[in-house]
């Protein structure tokens, strides 16, 4: 019931990270665009790996191999679609128990999740080699490089109205590194909802939740009026 759409998967499909990585695919929601609804692609930052994994240390190590080349768990642990569709329990999961309460303010959730009618993926290819560490202090060129490549692969693909960056690392690090785009998408970002009362709901900082339900609300809106016209 609150599963990805498979609808997009012969394109997904050929972009080489996910050629790579199948299970990092993103989750695109079965009610994503249907009957007309706007179609929102939220971006993150990063998955993680369990605490005693070491490929993803090594950027250039991580981004050539494939996923033959982890277990089980590492596999389960950047499975975009299953963890989407999961029961969002594990402290890691806090931002899709967050966004998802946010936006079922705006959206119909008698039968499906919120997230049941937006895209999210994450915007760097590379786990966090910390667990529970933020990418930001990893990075490198080529994690910027894919992450930018793979988001815009995507876009073309499901062709988002809006895209609102989740996480101010990764707008700051990848919105600039994707060309812009000839239909229109729109970008946005806030802050990630992890960052709580300092940043997240915080009254004074623009870029938090207040603004996260603004742009949802609005498009929404937005959305509706162009259909009764």
């Amino acid at each position: 019931m609150n599963e990805s759409t498979e609808i997009f998967d012969s394109k997904l499909n050929e972009i080489d990270h996910y050629q790579r990585f199948p299970s990092m695919l993103p989750f695109v929601g079965k009610n994503y665009g249907k009957n007309n609804s706007p179609k929102i692609m939220l971006i993150a930052e990063s998955h993680y790996l369990p605490p005693k994994s070491t490929i993803s240390k090594n950027p250039e190590k991580w981004y050539s191999s494939t996923q033959a080349d982890l277990s089980d768990e590492e596999i389960a642990w950047i499975n975009t679609r299953v963890i989407l569709k999961g029961n969002w329990k594990p402290a890691g999961h806090m931002i899709f128990r967050e966004l998802n309460t946010r936006m079922s303010e705006f959206m119909k959730v008698e039968e499906f999740r919120a997230m049941t009618n937006v895209a999210f993926m994450n915007g760097f290819q590379r786990p966090a080699p910390e667990t529970g560490d933020s990418i930001k202090n990893f990075c490198k060129s080529i994690d910027y490089t894919i992450g930018a490549k793979t988001i815009n692969e995507v876009v073309k693909i499901i062709e988002p109205d809006l895209v609102i960056f989740v996480s101010k690392l990764s707008w700051d690090k990848l919105r600039w590194k994707i060309p812009k785009s000839e239909s229109g998408v729109r970008y946005e970002f806030v802050c990630h909802p992890g960052t709580g009362g300092r940043y997240w709901h915080s009254k004074k900082y623009e870029h938090g939740l207040k603004k996260f339900k603004s742009l949802i609300e609005n498009e929404i809106n937005k959305n509706a009026l162009q259909q009764r016209i």
